[in-house]
């Protein structure tokens, strides 16, 4: 499936946290990212096809704080 750039703002310790979460896992922080939103959306109830994995999951996102939990 193609991708597409989006652009959004976001708090400069987030930013930090995520590069550290992105360095640590060996992925870009788009991964991160990309993970977190799918994990969230999927909560929500919705059906997002499954795509390939190559990269650690997701596995907790607390949308109260930043919280990542991913499988290694």
């Amino acid at each position: 499936m193609p991708m597409r750039v989006v652009t959004f703002k976001v708090d400069e310790c987030i930013v930090k946290e995520l590069d550290q979460v992105a360095k640590a896992q060996h992925v870009t922080r788009s991964e991160v990212i990309r993970e977190a939103i799918e994990r969230y959306l999927r909560e929500q109830g919705l059906p997002l096809p499954r795509r390939p994995r190559h990269s650690p999951t997701v596995l907790r996102h607390d949308s109260r704080a930043l919280v990542f939990e991913v499988e290694v």
